[in-house]
Order: C-alpha cells, then structure tokens, then sequence
C-alpha cells in the first residue's frame, strides 16, 4: 500500500499569508513546480483543508490554484485555448446493498478524453478517433487533458482518490509480450495503443459500448471486453449483458484473486488478469497510489497519462470537478503536448 509522495503535496499557507504581492508570487512559484510534478509523478494534491478557511473561500482559492496552473501550463507549450471547465457538484452513488463504492481505474470523460499517440509519433494517426462515443455519455462533450476534484464533502467513508501510472502499465504489458516498439519506445508503445483504439473503434457496430475499456486499450479481442464498461466495482450486470454476454455472466461468479465484490470488480480482475498477467489484486499492489484527501483539498492529475479511481467513498462524498480542457484535440500545440506527455515531460521542457 503506497501513498502520495511528499513531492505531491503542496503546503498552501504562503497563499494566505504575507501581503498581495507576496501571495501572487507564491502562488506563482506553486503553479510553476506543480506542474513539473503533475508531469513527472502524474498528479498533485492541494492540502487546502488544513488552512480551516471554511467552504466558499476554499472553493475560490482552488479555483484560483488550477486557473494558475492554466496560466504555467500554456507557458510551457500546452494549447493557448486551454480552458478550465468547472463542471457541476458529484454526489457519490453507491450501489445498493453496500456501505461504500470503489471506483475502478478510468480517464475523466473516457468517451472524448484518453490517451491517444502524437501525430508527431505517429503521422498517420487521425485525429477523429479521439472520440469514441458522441452519446449515451456522462460528464461533458469537453476533451479533458488534466482532471482536477474539490472536495466540499468528504462524506461518511474514505476520503481516498487512487491513482495508477498509465504510461507504466503499457510499457509493462509490451514488456510481457514482447512486443518490439523500436529506437523510441515511447513512439512505438503510442503506435501500439492506437492501433487497439482503431481496432475497438471499428467494431464499435458489434459491442456498442461508448467508452474503450482497459481491456480493449490493452489489446484484448473477446467483444465483451469491448462492450462493458466497468466503473462501480460492486455494481452487478444488468439482465441486458448478461444476456448479450453470457460468458461474462459465468466470469462473474468468480475471480482469481477471490478478493473481489461485486460482478463488476470480478469481471475486471478477470479482464486485467487476461491483459496484463495480473490481478485486480495484484494489479493494486504494483500500481495503485492512494490520495486521502480532507474537506476542502484540490486534487490535479494528468488526465490521459494516469488513471485513477476511488476506494471506499460514502454517500455523502462530494465533488466538484475543475478539469483543464479543450474542445477539439487537435491542432499542432495539442501535438506537441501529447508528444511530451507520453514523455512524461512538458512540451516546453528540453
């Protein structure tokens, strides 16, 4: 069980204290170094709660934190049109029969936002299937490059984000297979990827899902791994799939780890097993960082690189979403961030 890093953590009194001049600047100086962070380790949390501001001003100054961090991202090479979309408050769903839910490993906005290869890695590659579902979605139409949360609530269970390495996942399941990605290894794991989202695009006609699971991301072929959509770990399959998917309904009675509640989760620790060599469980022990977070924190994660989850969250966990995003994925600034990103580097960085 891993935790955040020290260097994902950020003090944010100097943005309280002093005088104006001396808070811009500090504010300033956090933007600048959180960015690196959220490039190198994905994702940085903002221990806005322990300033005891109350609700409303701590709002306003995690608003102020990620339009700051805008501002050092475009300055950087990120897309001038960057935007930050707040979008409205999230009330935890729980399924029903259970104390808390735990969220499996996603992208915000799975069906408009995830990781995709650079034309500058790969020419060829078209820009159009940066989106896999135009309806039936949730959250909205905005392609979202970097996820953050406010916590107003943390709610009666655990107050935990997860998060899990992306980039590191693919490159160990290339690893495994043996797949040969050439000189640049990043360059050849984008080509990969992309080759699996044109492919579960293209059968989209045979398992109707809108978003790509990890599974399909991950090069899998069985259609049922294209055509559920995993989320809710303790959700149950619906008299639908089953009926569609009878051979996920039998999956679903078990998994190998044993650990598992809910079809959902098994059914994920089967697919996982099947893509990776691992577990649900073990995948966790390898890759899963947990972020506990107070009332009032601001969690900030790169989007496309990172996956991330929830464990444990009550019913009265609240969130409210402040993502930096575009409307069109495309265009040569886009390029070059994407490029960096699986560099795990900033466009403007040498």
């Amino acid at each position: 069980m891993r935790f955040t890093p020290h260097e994902a953590q950020f003090d944010c009194t100097p943005l309280v204290s002093g005088v104006p001049a001396e808070r811009e600047r500090a504010l300033d100086a956090l933007a600048a170094t959180a960015v690196e962070v959220i490039h190198r380790v994905g994702y940085a949390v903002f221990r806005i709660g322990r300033l005891r501001l109350g609700v409303e001003d701590s709002r306003r100054l995690s608003t102020g934190i990620v339009e700051r961090v805008r501002t050092a991202l475009i300055a950087r090479g990120a897309p001038g049109r960057m935007r930050l979309e707040v979008d409205r408050a999230q009330q935890t769903y729980v399924p029903e029969g259970h104390p808390t839910r735990t969220l499996l490993p996603h992208h915000d906005g799975q069906h408009c936002s995830y990781l995709t290869p650079s034309l500058r890695d790969a020419p060829d590659w078209d820009p159009a299937r940066r989106t896999y579902g135009a309806s039936g979605y949730t959250t909205t139409p905005a392609h979202k490059m970097y996820q953050g949360i406010f916590l107003p609530e943390v709610g009666e269970g655990l107050s935990v984000t997860t998060y899990y390495d992306w980039l590191g996942v693919i490159d160990d399941v290339l690893e495994r297979r043996g797949v040969d990605r050439g000189p640049d290894t990043a360059a050849g794991a984008a080509r990969w990827l992309g080759g699996n989202l044109t492919r579960g695009l293209a059968r989209q006609p045979e398992h109707g899902c809108a978003y790509p699971s990890v599974g399909a991301m991950l090069g899998l072929e069985e259609p049922f791994w294209h055509g559920l959509s995993f989320h809710h770990g303790e959700a149950e399959l619906t008299k639908e799939e089953r009926r569609r998917f009878p051979a996920a309904a039998l999956l679903a009675r078990a998994c190998a780890c044993g650990e598992c509640r809910g079809d959902a989760a098994r059914l994920f620790c089967h697919q996982l097993l099947t893509a990776t060599g691992l577990t649900w469980a073990g995948f966790r022990r390898r890759w899963e960082v947990l972020a506990p977070g107070e009332q009032c924190d601001l969690l900030l994660g790169h989007n496309l690189t990172m996956l991330h989850g929830g464990l444990a969250g009550g019913a009265g966990r609240v969130i409210e979403p402040l993502c930096l995003v575009v409307d069109d994925p495309s265009g040569p600034a886009y390029e070059h961030w994407l490029a960096a990103s699986w560099r795990r580097t900033l466009p403007g960085a040498r």
